[in-house]
């Protein structure tokens, strides 16, 4: 069973991992890499990015390729307004850090090493 996290801490961690990939670089397994990187499960992390997809935050980019079930393969790229808000999510991370209501390890993707 995966720890649960708090909205905060699963918005940043999504739009930190989507800020690190290259836009261009589309491949059918992003999603599963980010759901990997992330530790967010897929039926939750498609409802996150949905979401920001939403509020402007996250783009869909449908390139018309269908999966194995026959699903669009859908790629999102995070949009400047998302970086903005990943630098003030990630702000008030570390005010909760200092507080310690976070642990140190909240801030960090599991596929960082710190």
């Amino acid at each position: 069973m995966r720890k649960q996290r708090d909205l905060p801490v699963s918005i940043y961690r999504i739009l930190l991992y989507l800020s690190r990939m290259r836009a261009e670089d589309f491949d059918s397994r992003r999603l599963v890499r980010i759901e990997r990187a992330t530790g967010i499960d897929r039926k939750e992390l498609r409802s996150h990015l949905e979401k920001l997809t939403d509020l402007g935050l996250v783009e869909c980019i449908d390139e018309g390729k269908k999966g194995r079930g026959g699903h669009p393969q859908l790629h999102f790229n995070i949009t400047p307004v998302g970086r903005t808000w990943r630098s003030d999510i990630g702000r008030l991370i570390q005010l909760c850090q200092r507080g310690e209501y976070y642990p140190e390890s909240f801030f960090y993707l599991p596929s960082d090493s710190f």
